[in-house]
């Protein structure tokens, strides 16, 4: 039934077109005659009944100037011999009726219920003097039989016209249409058995004829282009498959070496699991060094060196084995037939050797090395994903351990390595939840007594293992970007205690925080964050101390020897930690601002058994008094070491002979002294 009246042909179109502007035009003629007849029926009726009241209004008029009511109803009584007039009424000025009468069954209660009414009122005047009204009350219900009667003519007008124009309407498709179906019809041959020597015949001299003739010149014109496409086909389908083959390569061939590329290993790797009864080894390697080259002598070098060590390592297997490049200096063997470690050692042992020979790239000699990692199918792994990263990470414990050497994969690296993962997501959680807590250990003057700075200490409360210390979980937070975060609440926390103890004590209790390197950011916004938060607690001058390492501040001209100088003008003092350790030269002491050098707790520790160590912190100790700088001796566990420090005059003193670190609440506790105890 849809598709019955769905216009989805040209035939239904046109008859469409033809039928409906057949009915419209005779809908709409027919609504307007109606409507004209409708209205001339109730203008005549008004007229009719004007006419009367105008005639009767003389005389009515007399006979109300004299109060004559019988001559009144004489008068009006036959005005109701009109089968349309309803009742008649005459009043005087004052709206009293003198006479009124009603057609037969009609009274006042059904007057007022009937709504087809017309009612014509007309003044009863003489000499310009209004005497009264004279009121006609007519029936126009006749109208609605003509509307009835329209109705009526206007269905039986649409069906009439409904069966004509579909006659019409059918007649003249027929006529009109037969040329265009034939053009469809042929068309529909020629797309269906593509037989192009088909013409379609001219059956008119008017448009539909040239569109058969325009018809026939652009078949003509479509059978010579497809005798000169096929040609062309041929010869582009025999391109397409060379370049098919050439795709094909590039998709799995490194452009830089020619070897096989990290695509083609993941197939290869797949295929050989798909074979039953396989067993071969994995090799990873990734080259040591190759950064340097690339930096220092270009990215040119770097591609030759690629290049060649492609060659070294083909040569270094068999010729059905698999070499491939997986992309940057990584590379991948694959040594079909041999799960032995003894034989998988012979190999990695001829690739470690020959990646250490001498290299000649364009009269330049560089030497690279490789950390290699091991790993047997099936034993370490039985699928692509289980065995790339088990060669993964024993190419990187070998990195670990030192490079220059294979190792083999072993579940204790994936072990370790899912250790790794855990404790890092443990810490996103100990930051998450609160775990972390600052320890405080007092840094006592000379004597051991008085306590006027403390150093903050992180400890991770963990829920299962208890207290952890910072050497457990700090240089992984280092190595996989959480430092930062660890830092950033490190220096709240450590800022609201030196805060509060402040406000409590009305002195300064100096806290010195430990930062990594790694915090620094050339733009200066972590040093910005630490100026922010100080001024934001209202802390004197003085308050914090930032402890860096000195290999930190080897470069004076570095963007962190900037930001150190920003934070000391701030008022954040510079402390040097573990001073002794790191850069021989003490001479860039001159061009910075540090105000505190902590000496490294090896030379505290040597001073009663070795003489040079006491030399050694003598000249520290003199040369800090010299530049004004206050010195802290760290690991202070001894009275003997306590004596010797007394003796060589250094101004503070840390390590468990005076306290350990211990919690803010207890530190508080023993060293904060309130304002409130001080004045009583």
């Amino acid at each position: 039934m849809k598709n019955i009246f769905s216009l989805d042909t040209i035939s239904k179109k046109l008859l469409f077109i033809l039928m409906s502007v057949a009915l419209v035009s005779t809908v709409i003629v027919t609504l307007v005659f109606s409507a004209y007849e409708l209205t001339s029926a109730k203008r005549e009726q008004v007229q009719s009944l004007q006419s009367l009241s105008d005639m009767l209004s003389p005389n009515i008029t007399a006979a109300v100037l004299f109060d004559d009511q019988e001559t009144i109803k004489e008068l009006i009584k036959p005005v109701l011999l009109r089968s349309d007039i309803l009742s008649i009424n005459v009043t005087n000025i004052e709206n009293q009726v003198l006479g009124q009468l009603f057609a037969t069954n009609v009274s006042k209660d059904t007057l007022s219920n009937n709504e087809n009414l017309t009612n014509i009122t007309t003044p009863l005047t003489l000499d310009n003097q209004g005497y009264g009204y004279l009121t006609i009350i007519a029936d126009d219900s006749y109208i609605e039989e003509r509307i009835a009667f329209y109705i009526k003519f206007l269905l039986f007008l649409l069906l009439s016209t409904f069966a004509v124009s579909l006659f019409l309407s059918l007649l003249l498709q027929r006529k009109f249409l037969s040329p265009i179906l034939y053009l469809a019809e042929t068309a529909d041959k020629i797309t269906t058995s593509h037989d192009y020597s088909l013409r379609a015949k001219q059956h008119s001299k008017d448009e539909i004829g040239q569109l058969a003739t325009c018809f026939n010149s652009m078949l003509d014109t479509i059978e010579q282009r497809e005798s000169v496409l096929e040609s062309q086909v041929k010869s582009r389908t025999e391109e397409l498959e060379n370049a098919n083959i050439q795709l094909h390569e590039f998709a799995y061939q490194d452009g830089l070496t020619n070897l096989p590329n990290r695509r083609y290993f993941y197939k290869k790797l797949q295929s050989l699991l798909d074979i039953d009864g396989m067993h071969f080894a994995l090799i990873f390697i990734d080259l040591d060094g190759f950064k340097d080259i690339n930096d220092t002598l270009g990215h040119d070098h770097g591609d030759l060196l690629l290049h060649q060590v492609a060659k070294r390592l083909r040569n270094c297997v068999r010729n059905h084995d698999t070499v491939a490049r997986l992309g940057g200096d990584e590379f991948t063997l694959i040594i079909e037939g041999i799960n032995d470690v003894e034989r998988a050692s012979e190999i990695a042992e001829k690739v470690k050797q020959s990646l250490m020979q001498c290299i000649t790239i364009n009269g330049a000699q560089v030497y690279v090395t490789g950390s290699i990692g091991l790993t047997f199918y099936p034993a370490d792994g039985r699928s692509v994903e289980d065995l790339v990263k088990h060669a993964d990470q024993a190419m990187y414990l070998s990195k670990s351990k030192g490079r220059n050497r294979y190792e083999f994969f072993s579940y204790i690296i994936e072990e370790q390595a899912i250790e790794k993962r855990r404790i890092l997501e443990e810490i996103r959680v100990a930051l998450n939840e609160d775990q972390f807590v600052l320890y405080y250990q007092p840094i006592f003057d000379l004597d051991g007594i008085n306590v006027s700075k403390a150093e903050a200490l992180i400890r991770w409360q963990h829920p299962q293992h208890g207290l952890i210390g910072p050497n457990e979980f700090i240089p992984m937070a280092e190595q996989n970007g959480l430092i930062e975060d660890i830092g950033n609440w490190v220096r709240e926390q450590a800022i609201h205690d030196a805060a509060q103890w402040y406000y409590m004590s009305g002195q300064i209790m100096q806290v010195s925080v430990n930062c990594s390197p790694l915090q620094f950011d050339r733009a200066g916004q972590w040093v910005d964050d630490w100026i922010l938060a100080c001024n934001k607690q209202g802390l004197p001058r003085d308050t914090m101390v930032i402890e860096v390492t000195e290999n930190t501040l080897m470069d004076p001209e570095s963007p962190i020897q900037q930001q150190m100088h920003r934070l000391s003008h701030n008022g954040i003092d510079i402390a040097i930690d573990d001073f002794g350790v790191g850069y021989s030269s003490l001479a860039y002491l001159q061009r910075l601002d540090i105000d505190i050098l902590k000496i490294d707790r090896s030379f505290i520790q040597h001073m009663e058994t070795n003489e040079s160590s006491i030399a050694l912190v003598r000249a520290i100790i003199t040369m800090a008094s010299h530049l004004k700088v206050q010195v802290v001796a760290e690991g202070v566990e001894t009275t003997g070491q306590h004596q010797i420090l007394q003796q060589l005059s250094c101004d503070y003193l840390q390590g468990y002979l005076f306290a350990k670190p211990m919690p803010k609440e207890q530190f508080t506790e023993l060293y904060i002294t309130p304002l409130t105890s001080k004045v009583s």
